[in-house]
């Protein structure tokens, strides 16, 4: 009987201690953490999530979602997410595929009969992928083509304006700047046009798409592609850039332009969960783990037919791209993630499969890069294991 008891009391100490090390452990890491947002209280700062095996083990908001309320940023501040977004419009397409509405070998043609003959056979799948030869709207690869009020080139943002279908109407009749397959390149975009894609074959704007197919399923109930920024809706953070030469101030930096499927997702910590955690479990489409594999894989791992495969082969990006989302490794494991940026607003999201684990990181000023935020919180995490 001594015995026993002694074994239990030996027990009951080593469960004591593990608990007060784990606890130490964690309170170490958000500690480190909250040290990256020193000074941020009085100014637009981040929302930061860290899941582990299906639960944030730290959650916490910095900064301001609006200065002039002085309403503080927490887990239900509503972010625009940038490029993050297009994970959601794949998913769209990918949903769509499952049900066979479409196919990604498709013709872009098929599904918008007013697209400009690109003179190639262009398909969903490179541009899902960044293989089209189409070039981005952004970033100068159609100059000229894009004008504001005054005949000078358009700035995109704020300052120049755009209607989505004036957009659409422009952008269907952009051709490509080289040859599908020849190299990964950048599209936003693609991204639209595959919006419009989902939204001709299934008879639903993508908001209502992917309400309908994504977010509803899902319970993200404050998460919606957001095509029209004039409506008003609760917790959002409104985006700030520094004013140059002035330390300390800001100017309102939101868009005014509207078209989404390159961006546009808004959402918030308590509702990002979610979708981080339909990637071990899905719910989506029929429910079957198949769609999420299809998100994980590359341009040649989806073509039915292998056509000009030594070339793409050879380009790297082809390895580490798959359904907007990009492929590196963390100490020997597969970290798959994706960045977003778009006026004030900055997001990264990144999931460690293999150790069920992942960082969010929404922003809402650019003077603060949400990848780097994000690649610090995982040294941090990785040092905490260790110790």
């Amino acid at each position: 009987m001594k015995l026993d008891l002694k074994i239990i009391t030996i027990c009951s100490l080593l469960l004591f201690y593990n608990t007060v090390t784990m606890s130490n452990s964690s309170d170490t890491f958000s500690n480190s953490i909250d040290n990256l947002f020193e000074n941020r209280s009085l100014k637009p700062g981040c929302a930061v999530g860290v899941i582990e095996d299906g639960k944030y083990i730290h959650k916490r908001g910095y900064g301001y979602a609006n200065l002039e309320h002085e309403i503080k940023i927490n887990a239900d501040t509503i972010f625009r997410i940038g490029s993050v977004s297009k994970q959601f419009t794949t998913m769209a397409i990918a949903i769509l595929e499952e049900k066979g509405l479409l196919s990604f070998e498709d013709e872009m043609k098929t599904h918008i009969p007013d697209l400009i003959d690109y003179g190639e056979r262009v398909t969903i799948n490179q541009m899902i992928h960044h293989f089209s030869g189409l070039g981005d709207y952004e970033y100068m690869d159609y100059p000229g083509r894009f004008k504001n009020a005054i005949d000078e080139e358009f700035r995109w943002g704020n300052e120049d304006y755009l209607t989505n279908d004036e957009f659409h109407t422009m952008i269907k009749t952009l051709p490509l700047i080289r040859k599908p397959e020849k190299k990964f390149w950048y599209s936003n975009t693609g991204y639209v046009l595959l919006a419009l894609v989902a939204q001709n074959v299934s008879g639903l704007s993508l908001r209502e798409l992917s309400d309908q197919e994504i977010f509803s399923p899902l319970g993200m109930d404050k998460s919606f592609f957001n095509d029209n920024v004039n409506l008003p809706f609760k917790n959002r953070a409104d985006a700030y850039s520094p004013v140059k030469g002035s330390p300390g101030t800001y100017r309102i930096n939101v868009t005014n332009l509207s078209w989404v499927g390159d961006g546009g997702v808004y959402t918030s910590l308590n509702d990002f969960i979610k979708w981080d955690q339909n990637f071990y479990n899905n719910r989506l489409g029929k429910g079957s783990p198949s769609l999420i594999e299809t998100m994980e894989k590359t341009y040649s791992q989806t073509k039915a037919k292998k056509r000009n495969q030594k070339m793409i082969n050879e380009q790297e990006n082809e390895k580490t791209y798959a359904f907007a989302q990009n492929l590196a490794y963390y100490n020997g494991y597969k970290r798959w993630s994706h960045s977003g940026s778009w006026v004030g607003w900055l997001a990264h999201y990144a999931r460690l499969p293999e150790i069920n684990f992942s960082t969010v990181v929404f922003c809402n000023t650019n003077e603060i890069d949400a990848t780097i935020i994000a690649d610090e919180i995982i040294d941090l995490y990785f040092e905490t294991r260790k110790n």
